[in-house]
């Protein structure tokens, strides 16, 4: 298979604008949905700014209609309805979403309401990379890195989905980004570079990570070969704590405030061992 050739896109500068109004409706649904589960109105709302074009309505009330939600005589739950769940993913589609492209190419990997299809799948996947979208971005650089036969496995090819992935405000990507170099590229000052940037984002499996590297007494599963810390393992076990209270939180200064420390052997960077990482 011949793939496309690799474009860096960034889905912010692909997603169609929001309505204000619709978007407004959005964010009431969503309130509603988290700390209420009051569905009959969730629905509403969503379908209300879906009538303005709100993609992320589309792509919640979506994801509702894929997984279902149970509910009360008083406060009807939603019933599991995949055509629905695929009008409102091909209209996203419409819309040229980059997450649009990504929903159907993994309901087209999976066989979820459409005929199972590899080949329809790669191409929603490389469109939806095309336009930005990190998870697709990801999910290519899985393939690359991991999925092909071992002689056929191309970590430069990776690396550039990886990258343009975890340059992104996505934490799931930079972690994904993070693991890539930890794994693939032994690279372990950038994986956890990566692995900052995703807890400034509220990434609990960041600050875990962080935690572990610094660990007074070295874990054999978590650490990165850096030297033990005490203050800064103290520091991520902290905000780790603060997030695990409050999963709204976000650390906009952490990699500002706290600049990682050299790795003992690879420095910043293992490429570059005296120039900190950056996108």
């Amino acid at each position: 298979m011949a793939y496309p050739t690799f474009i860096c896109a960034y889905e912010k500068d692909h997603n169609p604008p929001l309505d204000a109004e619709a978007d407004q409706w959005f964010k009431r649904a969503r309130y509603l949905e988290k700390e209420l589960g009051r569905w009959p109105e969730v629905v509403a709302l969503y379908e209300k700014a879906i009538a303005k074009d709100h993609w992320k309505a589309m792509h919640n009330l979506a994801q509702l209609y894929r997984v279902g939600e149970p509910g009360t005589e008083k406060n009807p739950g939603i019933k599991i309805n995949t055509v629905k769940m695929l009008e409102l993913y091909e209209r996203m589609v419409k819309l040229k979403v980059p997450l649009g492209y990504y929903n159907w190419a993994v309901i087209a990997e999976n066989g979820r309401g459409v005929f199972k299809s590899d080949r329809m799948a790669s191409s929603y996947m490389f469109q939806a990379a095309q336009l930005g979208s990190p998870l697709a971005q990801v999910r290519i650089g899985q393939y690359f890195a991991y999925e092909l036969p071992r002689h056929k496995q191309d970590d430069d090819m990776a690396e550039l989905y990886y990258r343009c992935a975890g340059a992104q405000d996505n934490p799931y990507a930079m972690e994904k980004t993070a693991s890539f170099y930890d794994t693939a590229k032994e690279n372990k000052p950038r994986s956890l570079f990566y692995y900052q940037r995703a807890a400034s984002l509220g990434s609990a499996r960041g600050l875990s990570y962080l935690s572990g590297a610094f660990e007074p007494i070295p874990s054999p599963v978590d650490n990165f070969g850096y030297q033990p810390d005490p203050r800064l393992h103290e520091l991520y076990t902290d905000l780790w704590n603060q997030l695990d209270a409050n999963p709204a939180l976000r650390f906009p200064n952490l990699m500002k405030d706290h600049p990682l420390p050299a790795h003992p052997t690879q420095g910043f960077d293992a490429e570059h061992p005296d120039r900190r990482p950056e996108l």
